[in-house]
């Protein structure tokens, strides 16, 4: 009995057919698996001067297996959506075959590649310490509704020969290897199969990352004061690929390999309910924002206690809803209606403050505080946010403040000029958030980036990332178009005009004293004398009319 069982692997393996797959080396091809099927690869004819071969294979949604053994098994095969596999070379190897299956009922498309890497090139993945390969490139991404995270495996300096490979543990190896991260963001919105391999094609070699993708961060291995891991912005529904190049400098130069590229929608595709960041509500708040924008935009210095009260409840929103996720439990309906409510009654009152202190320069303190927040986040949103000075949560919160108090401060003297630039400003941003939420663009996470730093401790280690393509291109010069037609309205209707309202308080005001006011039913206008100048002979009262009672009278000093 022992003896039939242990021919009955053998049999499976004699009795399975592998249906050979052509590829194309060193350039990515679309390969059509049938259900239920078993596929191999298989290379032949590698040169001395190839230390290792990668092959990797990229499927949307269903899983495949790659092994590089006809049975799979732990340490030899990969199971998943984005893999890859890494295959060292013996002395002697001159060909090498790994083994694609597929055990779903339907055929699965994938995007198959195949490349071949030179003695030179430094072995990805070459010093896995974690995962189950022995050389693993493989990029591993998981996710949660801010923040993605990347992990991978430290790779090794070229193989000059395929003898034997460096010791993982010499640091003087490791001292030559430094790690880049790069992104490339799909189209928003945009779950087809052939955005996720066209964008994917252009992610697969060094070469083309350097060319198409965006550098979030660069690392080194520093043994365990640095892990093999980086945070990233996550948004629901945004495809990203994901990929690093490691760069290898040695006395013969520098040379650099790519890892296998991972995609992510930070979501499940297979629930494509949960892929919308964004819902119904979010769609009519968007709308809601865009007709006060527009009145920011043309009438908000005009229309002087109504502009005002939205420049504060906006602030006010940001205020209550950071303080409510950072010390509240409550669910997100509750944090929001509490948050509308309080920003409400408070900006009711910081326009009840105007009427009653009528001082313009702190009334308008608030628009330009909020202008200043969105500048500062632009600024942050970019490169410069990832600078690694920001690690520190002081650091960026003193950065951020800086920002945000810079445009009152050095135009809050010209306060007219101020309300105008800001309400132009604040509310131009507004107007395009309308179609930036129907189109899935990326104008939003601007902001959000820097309410999930205020709501969130951990997100100070996240780097800041967003999709900036042709939409948010278009979308970003529609905002300056605004902002400047608005502020020029806004000037040009205003011309000559007084500054800001009257308000209708009394305390403050200079009144005259009675004693130095001349009765009303006196007209003071001079009628003989009026053609000379007067000199010090001249009288101090003059004979005036008694316009009510039309006679003459001459005044007389007061005794």
């Amino acid at each position: 009995m022992s003896v039939v069982v242990k021919f009955i692997p053998l049999t499976i393996l004699l009795t399975t057919v592998f249906s050979a797959i052509d590829v194309k080396l060193n350039q990515p091809v679309l390969v059509n698996i049938k259900g239920q099927s078993n596929n191999s690869v298989t290379l032949g004819n590698v040169s001395a001067d190839i230390s290792y071969v990668t092959c990797q294979v990229h499927s949307q949604i269903k899983n495949v297996t790659l092994s590089s053994t006809p049975t799979p098994r732990v340490g030899k095969s990969l199971t998943g959506v984005d893999i890859g596999i890494v295959s060292v070379l013996q002395p002697t190897q001159t060909g090498v075959t790994w083994y694609l299956l597929s055990n779903h009922s339907e055929d699965v498309q994938v995007l198959l590649a195949v490349f071949l890497m030179s003695k030179n090139e430094p072995l990805v993945g070459g010093c896995n310490l974690e995962f189950s390969l022995e050389v693993d490139a493989n990029l591993h991404v998981s996710y949660t509704t801010t923040k993605n995270l990347v992990e991978f495996q430290w790779s090794n300096i070229p193989l000059r020969n395929r003898s034997a490979q460096p010791d993982c543990e010499d640091r003087s190896f490791q001292d030559m290897l430094e790690y880049n991260i790069y992104v490339k963001y799909l189209s928003e919105n945009d779950f087809t199969t052939g955005e996720y391999f066209s964008t994917l094609k252009q992610m697969m070699t060094a070469e083309d990352v350097l060319a198409n993708g965006v550098l979030l961060a660069k690392t080194k291995n520093k043994a365990t004061v640095q892990k093999p891991e980086f945070l990233a912005s996550s948004y629901t529904g945004t495809g990203a690929v994901y990929n690093m190049i490691v760069k290898a400098t040695t006395p013969s130069g520098v040379t650099m390999a790519a890892y296998f590229p991972k995609v992510t929608y930070s979501c499940n595709l297979q629930q494509r309910d949960g892929c919308k960041m964004y819902g119904v509500f979010w769609m009519i708040t968007a709308v809601l924002l865009g007709i006060a924008g527009v009145f920011l935009t043309f009438l908000g210095h005009r229309l002087f206690r109504t502009g005002n009260f939205f420049c504060a409840f906006l602030g006010f929103c940001i205020i209550f809803y950071s303080v409510q996720c950072l010390y509240s439990s409550q669910s997100d309906t509750v944090v929001l209606v509490v948050m509308v409510i309080l920003s409400v009654v408070c900006a009711v009152f910081w326009v009840g403050m105007y009427e009653l202190v009528g001082a313009p320069a702190l009334s308008v303190l608030f628009s330009g505080l909020v202008a200043g927040y969105i500048i500062s986040s632009i600024v942050f949103y970019t490169k410069f946010g990832n600078l690694s000075y920001w690690d520190s949560s002081f650091n960026y919160g003193m950065a951020f403040t800086c920002g945000v108090l810079a445009i009152p401060v050095f135009i809050l003297a010209y306060t007219k000029v101020l309300n105008i630039l800001s309400c132009a400003f604040i509310g131009s941003y507004l107007i395009i958030l309308v179609p930036d939420i129907f189109l899935h663009t990326g104008m939003k996470y601007i902001v959000v980036n820097s309410i999930r730093h205020s709501t969130d401790f951990d997100y100070i280690n996240v780097i800041n990332t967003g999709p900036f393509l042709l939409p948010e291109i278009i979308l970003s010069c529609a905002w300056f178009l605004f902002c400047v037609f608005g502020a020029f309205v806004q000037f040009y209707r205003d011309w000559n005009k007084p500054d800001f309202p009257q308000s209708s308080r009394r305390c403050g005001k200079k009144v005259q004293p009675e004693y130095n006011q001349v009765p009303a039913r006196y007209n003071v206008d001079s009628e003989g004398d009026s053609d000379r100048e007067p000199d010090e002979r001249s009288p101090l009262l003059r004979q005036t009319r008694n316009i009510r009672h039309h006679r003459e009278r001459v005044l007389a000093a007061p005794t």
